[in-house]
């Protein structure tokens, strides 16, 4: 507000005769001259070094005369920082033109306090000299709530993370009597008599006694409100991160004493090892589970918060006393697509985060077998109802199919991930989440030719597949790989690929856990874009998978057969018929095998090989397959509509460059329909070389593009909604053959 006060009584003084002097012995307002050259005051100051007369006298002389010569225009301000009996040529322009007194800053700011407030003032003049430049881009009101104390001038609030972040830089750049106020109010948190010391130590001690109190649950609203700040602050995290990083944790820390809402994951870490030490006392589980869904529920610090405690609470809050009503296999099923597949993810997830931490990874683990073999105790029990969905799906579908279909075929791909991937387009698409029961064995050769052909039918390689499939079907099929597919897809029916979960497990057995994410996302992205260009998606696959985890060899099935056989993890092929009442029997003729058996048990037989991931066997994680269709939510009416509008000319172009036209049409009046925002992509050889900008297109509003053919015959050029990446219009842009003359003929 002063900055107000001054300028107004500049102009006030300046405007008849342009000329003035502020006077301010003490350079105390010199924020304000700034404050005024800012302003575009031309402004011309006395050397305060300038101590005997001779220069006093001489300076004053030059001054006159530079703003007479050169500025005999403009809006002069003499800023002199000597008292008024020592000025000379200056002295007559105070009395004829107009001067700001500042010999007594405190009397002059006082008085304008009176004036417009009527408010005592209970300040020294020291600290009131502090607030005048604190109130500088403040209005009245400012100064009417700090004189009757119902505000704190420097708040903590806005103050103290900018100093956190950079304390020694925060110290540089403020001035150093609100730094001095600043300083005063750190001390007082920290219960400290004022002492002068380094802003980076200051810092130090301001952040570890906010972790303690954190810690003990011992934050005032007003420094818990400045914590959640800064737990949320973008632009200070990396500062927080760091002080976290050298802070060190008492070891009697009372862990479960702390805000829900912390910052530190080697109190997470401690928690959970103090869960799995108590593992055994149920109710003591319950009860820091529910503390967890407290920390996960938080709506701060959730950038703090490890994700593998949402896994954790699933895993611990699966509930199998619904199979107690499950009476058949298929209710068995419906409790393991409904509740179960989650403790499967959780554990996976586990895997991924502890997979080294014994300690950890293997209580974990024993109680998800735990949970398992009551789920695998019903699911034996109906076995006998089981019976496979996948012969003959695949040519089954494309036969009844209309043009627009896209199926997905995975290799791998388990019920909880389709889940997953369903979750995060639920708001988007329209979502079936079918299942099927897969063949046995379980295993890519014999279930991907079930998927394909049918019963009976063993296709070894992918290409005979794809053949056999077009022979049944009856349609003109394309195949390709999911990663292959973009924008410029406009096939009527497509078989898409997608190996890579199988593939990565493989490989890398257990490894390939910290891959999933990547896979899910190729997922995901893909159905959407799919759906987007006006396809009808099917997610299948051949089969799920086991996850072995920490495994001895005691914890493998002994494969003890007569007769020759061929043993893998999960089943085993013989020749002659087993007599084992543990394993269950298939008759299925393989090369000079005549039979298959499975184990009743999610464990691997002892066989040559690494163990991880295992398919093969008949668990509901190999088995319960999804058969997920994906469709465009019925629309709620966007009635913009976006158009190329020279297709025609687009058929043949000469030259290098070609022109794109779009028109949006649509009724006139709707407020939420009448822009899009828009893009247009160009592909060569199914790659996107270049994009338009991003448009804002109103109704009935018209366009042009150009672009290049960039050396190539033939390019696709694709118009999206760049919010909803829906597909609007398409078309091919051709070169033409005939030379460009130029104008010529």
């Amino acid at each position: 507000m002063i900055d107000k006060w001054f300028l107004s009584e500049v102009n006030e003084k300046i405007q008849k005769r342009k000329r003035m002097v502020v006077l301010d012995p003490g350079q105390t307002y010199r924020y304000l001259i700034d404050i005024a050259q800012k302003e575009g005051y031309t402004v011309l100051q006395t050397d305060p070094d300038a101590t005997r007369e001779w220069q006093q006298v001489k300076e004053e002389l030059f001054l006159r005369y530079e703003a007479e010569k050169n500025h005999p225009e403009q809006a002069v301000i003499f800023y002199v920082t000597r008292p008024k009996n020592q000025m000379s040529f200056l002295f007559d322009y105070c009395f004829t033109h107009g001067c700001i007194d500042f010999t007594y800053p405190e009397e002059w700011l006082k008085n304008k306090l009176y004036k417009t407030t009527d408010l005592q003032i209970h300040y020294s003049n020291k600290d009131l000299l502090t607030l005048a430049k604190l109130s500088v881009g403040k209005d009245l009101d400012w100064w009417k709530k700090i004189l009757q104390n119902l505000e704190e001038p420097l708040s903590l609030e806005t103050e103290l993370l900018p100093f956190l972040d950079n304390p020694g830089r925060y110290a540089r750049q403020i001035d150093k009597d609100v730094y001095h106020l600043f300083e005063q109010k750190l001390f007082a948190l920290l219960g400290q008599p004022y002492s002068r010391k380094p802003p980076e130590t200051l810092a130090k001690e301001v952040v570890r006694l906010l972790f303690m109190k954190l810690l003990n649950k011992d934050m005032d609203y007003k420094l818990r409100k400045i914590y959640h700040k800064w737990i949320d602050s973008h632009l200070y995290l990396p500062s927080l991160k760091k002080y976290i990083r050298d802070f060190k944790i008492d070891e009697d820390i009372n862990i479960w004493g702390v805000y829900p809402d912390h910052c530190f994951e080697e109190i997470d870490k401690r928690q959970l090892k103090n869960i799995l030490e108590n593992f055994h006392n149920k109710s003591y589980v319950k009860e820091k589970l529910q503390w967890i869904k407290n920390r996960l529920n938080s709506s701060h610090a959730q950038s703090f918060i490890p994700s593998w405690w949402k896994d954790i609470v699933d895993l611990l809050s699966c509930d199998t006393r619904p199979l107690n009503e499950a009476n058949d296999l298929q209710k068995t099923t419906d409790f393991y697509t409904g509740h179960f597949y989650k403790a499967d993810r959780a554990i996976r997830n586990l895997y991924r985060y502890f997979i080294n931490d014994e300690t950890v990874i293997k209580p974990l683990q024993e109680y998800y077998e735990h949970l398992n073999s009551e789920l695998l105790q019903n699911w034996f029990e109906h076995i006998d109802a089981y019976q496979s969905g996948q012969s003959g799906f695949l040519p089954r579908l494309m036969r009844s199919a209309e043009k627009k279909t896209a199926v997905i075929v995975g290799d791998g791909v388990r019920y909880e991930i389709a889940r997953f991937v369903a979750g995060e387009l639920s708001d988007l698409l329209e979502i079936d989440k079918n299942i099927m029961w897969a063949g046995i064995p379980s295993e890519t050769e014999h279930n991907m030719s079930a998927l394909y052909a049918g019963e009976g039918e063993i296709i070894k390689l992918h290409k005979d597949r794809e053949k056999r499939l077009s022979e049944l079907s009856g349609k003109k099929l394309t195949f390709k790989n999911l990663e292959a597919v973009n924008e410029t897809e406009n096939s009527d029916y497509l078989i898409l690929t997608y190996k890579d979960i199988d593939s990565a497990g493989e490989k890398l057995q257990m490894g390939a856990i910290k891959l999933f994410s990547e896979f899910e996302t190729v997922l995901i992205e893909k159905i959407q874009m799919l759906v987007k260009n006006g396809y009808e998606v099917h997610l299948v696959t051949d089969h799920g998978f086991v996850l072995t985890g920490l495994l001895s060899e005691a914890d493998k099935i002994p494969a003890t057969v007569t007769g020759p056989a061929e043993v893998h993890e999960r089943y085993i092929r013989t020749v002659e018929r087993q007599n084992n009442p543990d394993w269950l029997e298939f008759e299925q003729k393989y090369g000079p095998f005549n039979y298959v058996y499975v184990a009743k048990s999610h464990r691997p037989f002892k066989s040559v090989g690494v163990y991880g991931f295992s398919h093969g066997g008949i668990t509901p994680q190999e088995v319960v397959i999804p058969n997920f269709v994906f469709k465009s939510k019925k629309s709620t009416g966007h009635k913009l509509k976006v158009q190329i509008t020279n297709k025609n000319d687009l058929k043949e172009v000469t030259g290098e460059i070609f022109g794109v036209k779009i028109k949006a049409t649509g009724k006139a009046g709707d407020l939420f329909d009448s822009y899009r925002d828009v893009q247009i992509l160009v592909y060569a050889d199914n790659i996107n070389y270049v994009s338009s900008n991003i448009v804002h297109l109103r109704t009935d509003e018209e366009m042009n593009f150009e672009f290049s053919f960039n050396g190539k015959e033939r390019v696709k050029v694709i118009v999206i909604d760049t919010k909803t990446k829906e597909q609007l219009d398409t078309c091919e842009v051709k070169k033409s053959s005939a030379r460009d003359l130029g104008g010529l003929l």
